[in-house]
């Protein structure tokens, strides 16, 4: 008997049937209570052999940040797994598509846009099919929600504490903290249990919110500005960094590709994303820090409680989520490579 399709994926596999060389698409392990994990595995039938894809169903808007964490995850999965991914999303844009598609990326979309590069026989490439025109752009969130977001990733036990406690921990107030749980609830990103308490539901979903919010909105709203230090060496200005912020009492941290190198020893770019607590003004010229457009080091305001982690080898370094954040918004190769191995290694459960 025929196992019918999950809702979830249906207009998906429908479009994967209408490719000419494709004969059958089934999923691997039917998703336990109709829901997708990580793990999710299509197999997808050709005339010769039969592929399997790693699924992963995008329910938000593929924005850059999002679109180079599917790309970084495409990689680390051929390399891990040898699994090449399939991606799933409402709607893909002509120049999204032929990014991923550069990338090697398998995708479909509702409209019909579609990728695939099954062996040395099997290809398909198209794209221009336009999204409903009735279809809606959800209303971008706030500093605050973002925030919001982080926290529940870093600890998602932390919404069945009094609000005023997760509102701390975020570094928002109560409203926004109790008006962003009630809008995660209306996305289906959390539930209730029988006491009314506030679950997570779908941690996949949250993550991709946060990287699109981190690199839309967060990002921006917490950078004090770009800038250059008297040393060339990225090494003696954080042995600096680290005299004068001690002598100062000021809490600091580094993310993207340093904190990396610090987590994986993989990566070491030129850049230097820091986080700094409380007012940066005195820091700054403390530090002869030039106001530099494209300056290396860029100062971002820390926030809530839970943005310092550890201290490695003496530096101290930002949570993984935001490191792993920062790498994905600055979309280098080699940095994406960075963002999937500090993925691998920190952030998945």
């Amino acid at each position: 008997m025929t196992r019918p399709d999950p809702p979830a994926l249906a207009p998906y596999l429908d479009r994967l049937r209408e490719v000419p060389f494709v004969r059958d698409v089934a999923l691997a392990t039917p998703p336990a209570q109709g829901t997708l994990g990580p793990n999710t595995v299509l197999k997808l039938k050709t005339p010769r052999r039969t592929f399997p894809l790693a699924v992963d169903l995008k329910r938000t808007f593929l924005d850059r940040a999002l679109t180079n964490a599917i790309i970084a995850e495409h990689g680390a999965r051929l390399r891990n797994r040898g699994l090449p991914l399939l991606l799933l999303a409402r709607y893909i844009p002509r120049p999204t598509g032929e990014r991923l598609a550069e990338a090697g990326v398998n995708f479909v979309d509702q409209p019909g846009n579609i990728h695939l590069a099954l062996g040395d026989d099997h290809h398909v490439l198209l794209l221009g099919r336009r999204a409903p025109t009735t279809e809606t752009t959800a209303r971008r969130p706030g500093p605050a929600l973002v925030k919001l977001h982080f926290v529940l990733l870093v600890e998602s036990e932390a919404m069945t504490r009094p609000v005023r406690e997760l509102a701390d921990e975020a570094g928002i107030g109560k409203t926004a903290a109790a008006t962003g749980l009630q809008r995660l609830a209306r996305l289906g990103v959390l539930g209730r249990n029988q006491a009314s308490a506030y679950r997570l539901v779908d941690r996949r979903r949250l993550a991709d919110d946060f990287l699109r919010g981190y690199a839309e909105v967060l990002a921006p709203h917490l950078e004090v500005g770009r800038f250059r230090a008297p040393e060339r060496d990225p090494e003696a200005f954080l042995q600096r960094l680290a005299g004068t912020a001690a002598k100062m009492h000021v809490s600091w941290a580094v993310s993207g590709t340093p904190a990396a190198y610090l987590l994986n020893r993989f990566y070491r770019g030129n850049d230097l994303p820091v986080f700094v607590e409380g007012s940066t003004q005195t820091l700054q010229r403390a530090l002869r820090l030039v106001p530099e457009r494209e300056g290396p080091i860029t100062l971002f305001r820390a926030f809530g409680r839970r943005w310092l982690w550890q201290v490695i080898a003496g530096v101290p370094v930002a949570h993984p989520w935001l490191v792993y954040a920062e790498l994905v918004r600055q979309g280098e190769p080699r940095a994406l490579e960075a963002a999937e191995l500090t993925r691998d290694q920190y952030l998945t459960s």
